[in-house]
């Protein structure tokens, strides 16, 4: 259940910046808005799954003796299956 309500909070608070990327956006013309809009919204539901799995798939003590918090790490543990795709 725990995830599940992070994953929640997560995506909604993506989808608001995608309404308001799109938004942002939209003033210039409407086809922008929804050209900026439409791949963040679909992209969201990947990057909080992978946001909640970053945060909650370890143990708590292992979390804490592991030093895997570096940025470099955390990019490549979060674009694995992209560059997994590129290289078939």
């Amino acid at each position: 259940m725990k995830i599940l309500l992070l994953y929640l909070t997560v995506l909604f608070v993506g989808q608001a910046g995608a309404v308001g990327i799109g938004l942002l956006f939209d003033r210039m013309s409407n086809v922008a808005g929804v050209m900026a809009f439409i791949p963040i919204y679909f992209a969201m539901f990947w990057v909080a799954w992978r946001v909640v799995l970053f945060f909650l798939d370890k143990p708590e003590t292992e979390r804490a003796a592991s030093n895997s918090n570096s940025p470099t790490t955390a990019a490549l543990w979060l674009f694995a299956p992209a560059s997994l795709a590129l290289c078939d």
